[in-house]
């Protein structure tokens, strides 16, 4: 019978997927996906965090929620120590062993007495207090180099963001009824629930973060999710300014150019219907005809309608996941576990004599 972290590992390599795309896509940080796939349950903060993440991961690859709590439940009960008790042969009582504990017990009640006659007549004295203010806990520096970062953090904890031209520091300044992130361009104050962006540079270059939990004890705690890729910043300004999209149809490193999809062909211009149909978990976005940017995670077996006149363009989180089709036409969006972005518009074809109906990359 496979244990819980063959049963994750083996249906993750099985959906073709990767533990970072695991990570972007159920906001599970990659050391606690590794962790349960390794039944390291020491890792994480408590049993609560433990089932939570089992019912998510469970979730996210088609797995019985049920049946994977119950075997770390099981393993839990494998895991407890036999109370040495249980092991010693309890030996029988003997006569010595009750006088000697009838004289400890009417020792007990004399120096009871004693100390009772003593404290009642004794004259009180003022308490003094002993209280002393809880030590504030050392900051520490944690580090976002790989695509995701989920912690337990205190004030004055920092995190360095760490890219490939450059490095950004946020600080954690306060933690109350909310957190208040301080960053290059711009703060952050997030509240319990809540998730954002916070910008690193002018130019719009965004880091998105989630407050989990914040707890109010001393020191105050936050449980706080840094994703880097989850939403490209030109995505995030495309959601605001059409035009302000990423290149479509080009790009400036030639490793990255894919040709355009053609769909169909027609001598006029005229409105399609898309479906897609999901095989795997994927964050979807998607803007038709210039109007507001929707967005939504999928699961396995849902489907996505929409009727377009123009043109539609799609942000994907999994790209093998997709499949679409119009008018009997199938599209393939990529491989599995590949983020990606693309639009789907009619083009005047090159004799100018009809539209040719195309999915082409955005870059």
């Amino acid at each position: 019978m496979e244990s819980l972290g063959q049963k994750f590992k083996t249906s993750r390599e099985a959906l073709g997927f990767s533990v970072e795309q695991v990570a972007r896509d159920t906001h599970i940080a990659k050391r606690f996906i590794v962790s349960l796939e390794e039944e390291n349950f020491d890792q994480f903060p408590g049993d609560t965090y433990i089932i939570g993440f089992i019912r998510n991961y469970a979730d996210y690859l088609g797995l019985d929620q049920a049946e994977l709590v119950n075997l770390y439940k099981n393993f839990k009960i494998q895991e407890q120590p036999i109370p040495i008790e249980a092991l010693l042969r309890k030996k029988s009582s003997k006569p010595l062993i009750l006088i000697l504990t009838g004289l400890a017990v009417l020792a007990g009640l004399a120096a009871g007495g004693y100390i009772y006659f003593q404290d009642r007549f004794r004259a009180p004295v003022p308490a003094e207090r002993t209280e002393k203010p809880a030590a504030a806990a050392s900051a520490i520096q944690y580090t976002l180099e790989a695509e995701a970062l989920e912690q337990s953090f205190g004030q004055g904890d920092e995190i360095l963001v760490k890219r490939q031209d450059a490095s950004y520091t946020l600080k954690i300044e306060k933690i109350e009824n909310t957190v208040l992130l301080l960053a290059p361009v711009e703060n952050l104050d997030l509240q319990e629930g809540e998730e954002n962006y916070i910008r690193l540079t002018p130019q719009g270059e965004a880091l998105k973060v989630i407050c989990r939990s914040i707890e109010r004890a001393q020191p105050p705690k936050a449980v706080l999710f840094f994703d880097k890729y989850l939403q490209p910043p030109a995505a995030a300004a495309a959601a605001e300014d059409p035009a302000a999209a990423q290149a479509i149809g080009s790009t400036n490193e030639p490793s990255r150019l894919r040709r355009p999809q053609l769909i169909m062909e027609s001598p006029s211009q005229s409105s399609f219907t898309i479906e897609v149909e999901f095989r795997g978990y994927c964050l979807f976005r998607y803007m038709t005809d210039g109007q507001n940017r929707e967005e939504r995670y999928f699961r396995r077996g849902e489907t996505f309608r929409t009727d377009v006149r123009r043109e539609i363009r799609l942000w994907y989180s999994n790209s093998g996941s997709l499949r679409a089709r119009i008018a009997g036409n199938e599209i393939e969006f990529g491989k599995p576990g590949e983020v990606g972005a693309s639009v789907l518009r009619w083009v005047q074809s090159e004799a100018g004599r009809g539209y040719r109906l195309e999915l082409i990359p955005m870059y």
